[in-house]
């Protein structure tokens, strides 16, 4: 199938027999990328009354920094809930306590986005809240109830949204690119969703040679090529993780991604003895 893909009915069913395997993957590592990177996006500018939410954010008291931002309320606030709540899901909650916060997150995005549709974090935080759930719920139910493709056109529109040289829109579809590839194959993701590894690549390369100090993209953007093509795109990636290795850190959660880049570096070191 891989080789040779036949348009017809038999060959589409056979697709989606074989997309149970897809969605959920690729976004668990896009959405840890987004959650670890830290900075305010556009459309969640801090101010008052969401100062105090966004010092609490920083701190790490994610509960009580979406408690904050729900008082505030206004697209801002719940776009600030929303992120805050999907950081305690995925990094501190209980398992058992994870869904019901995932949910409420979702619950948070959609009803920012119901107040300001146009809202750039909002759409990035719904995104990330669907694949999430996804996680959480297992490949079949995500790819029925249609989570990867709203997540992949809520990043079309967050794309539209994004102020002038932002590059975290087209980093984040070159690594869902790169992600829908690899979990399935090239026709699969090609035929559900449209992905592709050349779009990926063009689209990661762009970023790395536009905003060199987007470290969190540009390391999702490295592991992606490395899982997907170690023998064709291992160099380039491994010289793009010694690269973020090395490039000035502008806060803590740079200098996880850093830390994380120096592992990749050393696991493949290892396996290559």
């Amino acid at each position: 199938m891989r080789r040779c893909l036949q348009r017809s009915d038999a060959g589409r069913a056979a697709l989606r027999a074989e997309a149970t395997r897809l969605p959920g993957r690729w976004w668990n590592l896009l959405f840890a990328i987004v959650l670890v990177s830290g900075a305010a996006r556009a459309g969640e500018a801090e101010a008052d009354p969401l100062a105090g939410a966004w010092t609490l954010y920083r701190e790490g008291a994610m509960t009580a920094a979406a408690a904050a931002a729900r008082r505030a309320d206004g697209a801002d606030g719940l776009a600030l809930a929303a992120r805050a709540t999907l950081v305690e899901a995925l990094y501190r909650a209980p398992a058992a306590a994870r869904q019901g916060l995932v949910e409420r997150a979702l619950g948070d995005a959609r009803a920012a986005l119901a107040q300001a549709p146009d809202h750039y974090g909002a759409h990035l935080q719904l995104a990330l809240a669907l694949g999430a759930l996804a996680k959480l719920e297992g490949p079949l139910s995500a790819h029925l109830k249609g989570h990867a493709s709203e997540g992949r056109a809520l990043l079309e529109r967050a794309r539209q949204l994004a102020p002038p040289d932002d590059p975290w829109p087209d980093g984040l579809l070159g690594i869902w690119h790169l992600q829908a590839v690899h979990a399935g194959s090239p026709a699969l993701a090609l035929e559900l969703y449209g992905a592709s590894a050349a779009q990926g690549l063009a689209l990661c390369r762009r970023v790395a040679a536009k905003a060199p100090e987007a470290l969190a993209l540009r390391y999702g953007c490295a592991v992606s090529m490395l899982e997907l093509d170690p023998a064709g795109l291992g160099s380039e990636a491994l010289a793009e993780l010694a690269a973020i290795a090395t490039l000035p850190a502008a806060d803590a959660a740079e200098r996880l991604i850093q830390a994380a880049a120096r592992r990749r570096i050393d696991a493949v070191s290892r396996s290559a003895r």
